[in-house]
């Protein structure tokens, strides 16, 4: 039986694929849903995961804390995809969004040749290459959220949407009930990029021949310029989309999903 929760949304035509998609540190599997949904109605069978200490999955522990948190989420996720993936003889994407990003990249990594397509949305990659956060980094978004968890869902609706002005409102509940379902102990930990460094994992990619895709923004994003010119000397595609900040898909969700089903349908065979 599955150890993390997870939602799946199932094709309404002929299976493309599957996607496996990670939500960012903090959020949940139902902040996927419009998106998932959408490529449901692609053709695409998408299963959206609650990393450990995100939405209904497992909490974690001091044991597990010890231990580097981006490389336990990235073995819970691999050991589910044993049981989810049996079987299938179908395409394998991998999709993920900041910290889910990193872990989407690693799973893929070692996944290699079993993955059709790779596609990140902003994912949160350090520079200098370090798989560790700046410990004041940490605790100021333990502050944070546990600030967030204090307030009601109204409070909290309200105040991203002022934060985020360009976010459809039918995106606010369900980050709402993510940030009051989040493990504040991961939070404060913080070192939620897996210890393989990212650029190695392109590599891998590349060398396996995996097609991949980083989606990113203009403003409070995490792939800088520099992060891009390291990313495409390393085989990977980086699309920027103008005025986007780190929440691209919710910045501008026509032109993502644009981005997305064009790249697919380009790595994918018909």
């Amino acid at each position: 039986m599955s150890a993390l929760h997870r939602l799946e949304f199932n094709p309404t035509a002929p299976c493309r694929g599957t996607i496996v998609a990670i939500p960012g540190l903090a959020e949940s599997a139902e902040t996927l849903a419009i998106t998932a949904a959408h490529w449901a109605g692609k053709g695409f069978r998408v299963l959206a995961i609650d990393p450990r200490g995100h939405g209904q999955s497992p909490r974690w522990t001091e044991d597990l804390l010890q231990r580097h948190p981006g490389d336990v989420i990235v073995e819970d996720i691999l050991a589910d995809l044993d049981e989810l993936l049996s079987g299938a003889d179908h395409p394998l994407v991998l999709f993920g969004h900041s910290a889910g990003g990193a872990a989407a990249a690693a799973i893929a990594a070692s996944l290699g040749a079993r993955v059709s397509a790779v596609v990140l949305e902003d994912p949160f990659w350090r520079l200098p290459v370090t798989p560790f956060q700046d410990r004041e980094v940490a605790a100021n978004a333990a502050v944070t959220l546990r600030r967030w968890q204090a307030l009601g869902d109204a409070e909290r609706q309200v105040e991203i949407a002022e934060l985020f002005p360009r976010w459809p409102p039918d995106e606010l509940a369900a980050w709402s009930k993510a940030k009051a379902e989040t493990d504040v102990a991961l939070v404060a930990q913080g070192d939620v990029i897996p210890t393989r460094a990212w650029p190695t994992l392109l590599g891998d990619l590349a060398a396996a021949g995996v097609p991949t895709r980083i989606i990113t923004g203009t403003i409070r994003i995490g792939i800088t310029a520099d992060h891009r010119a390291i990313i495409r000397s390393l085989g990977a595609e980086v699309t920027v989309v103008p005025g986007a900040t780190h929440f691209i898909r919710r910045d501008d969700r026509q032109l993502f999903h644009a981005l997305v089903d064009g790249f697919l349908d380009e790595a994918l065979p018909a």
